[in-house]
């Protein structure tokens, strides 16, 4: 009688004050640099967002019929898009700065700490020109996490384009692309090496696996290398790691992605989605971060508990 579905939030104290205390720092931190809070539905109609999700998502939504209309309506799944939809609805001045704080709703089977219900906290920058708002939101985001006191901070910077770039220059058909993909989302530089490619792009995907992780070499022309030079200038307390032998698959960021660790532990996950703009059909630049507040809020228990 007493159960509750799995994967839902529930919060006792400590951890329900320690949960308010971190969301109320990091939004006050957002809105100290210009954004603004922007709150969307619970619920959608699925007929409005199902062809602009990300195709992982599709098949773990939460669905209800609408008893007003007979329609479709999904929990929310993916708040940026839902954001970019008010943006371009909303014809605002650019550049356009939001932030958010608010539940995801994703029905999938529980498992390695996974929840069907989690609160995401995140700025959305929209209408920057592209390397200025990814230093922008990267600094941020760095800045959220110090707000904690945590060490031992790692950010890492990648970018898609970089792999995308060379499968066109080669012009690989659809079954080499997607077999590159694969083998440089999991780092498998032997099976590249194995492979059914061209050798100049071996060699050069062979070059992107060694030059990365190191900003010290000043002859590396990529853009996703300078920033992270710039954001180590900026942040000289905290590594920086350019992964340059890098594939997000499925995509869902185009460009600059990057992802804040504090030791082993993933904290925050952001990029480029200027392609999501172009799909609702006003392209305009777009960049911006999530922070998984309850994984958040569980980290920094776990560490004060350690610190006791």
């Amino acid at each position: 009688m007493n159960r509750i579905p799995s994967g839902v939030v529930q919060f006792f104290e400590p951890l329900s004050s320690i949960r308010r205390e971190t969301e109320d720092k990091i939004l006050k931190l957002f809105k100290s640099r210009g954004y603004q809070e922007i709150i969307t539905p619970t619920f959608v109609y699925e007929d409005s967002v199902s062809e602009f999700l990300f195709e992982p998502l599709k098949n773990k939504l939460f669905k209800i019929v609408d008893r007003t209309s007979g329609q479709t309506m999904i929990l929310r799944a993916d708040i940026t898009l839902q954001i970019t939809q008010a943006v371009l609805l909303g014809d605002f001045d650019m550049p356009m700065r939001v932030c958010y704080s608010q539940n995801v709703y994703r029905d999938i089977k529980e498992h390695q700490g996974q929840k069907r219900e989690f609160k995401q906290t995140g700025i959305e920058l929209f209408g920057l020109k592209e390397i200025e708002a990814d230093r922008e939101v990267i600094s941020i985001a760095i800045d959220s996490i110090k707000l904690f006191g945590l060490g031992n901070l790692c950010v890492k910077i990648s970018d898609t384009y970089i792999i995308e770039n060379l499968i066109g220059e080669y012009n690989l058909d659809k079954h080499q692309a997607e077999k590159l993909r694969g083998f440089v989302y999991t780092k498998s530089l032997s099976d590249i090496k194995k492979g059914d490619f061209p050798n100049e792009l071996k060699n050069t995907i062979e070059n992107l696996s060694s030059i990365s992780g190191s900003i010290e070499n000043n002859n590396i022309g990529y853009e996703a290398y300078k920033l992270a030079k710039e954001i180590k200038d900026e942040h000289s307390d905290i590594d920086v790691f350019c992964d340059l032998f890098y594939c997000e698959h499925p995509m869902y960021h185009h460009g600059i992605t990057f992802e804040i660790f504090s030791g082993n532990k993933q904290l925050v996950v952001g990029g480029r989605y200027g392609n999501i703009t172009k799909k609702l059909g006003k392209y305009i630049p777009a960049t911006g971060f999530a922070i998984n507040l309850d994984e958040l809020v569980q980290f920094l228990h776990e560490r004060s508990l350690k610190n006791e």
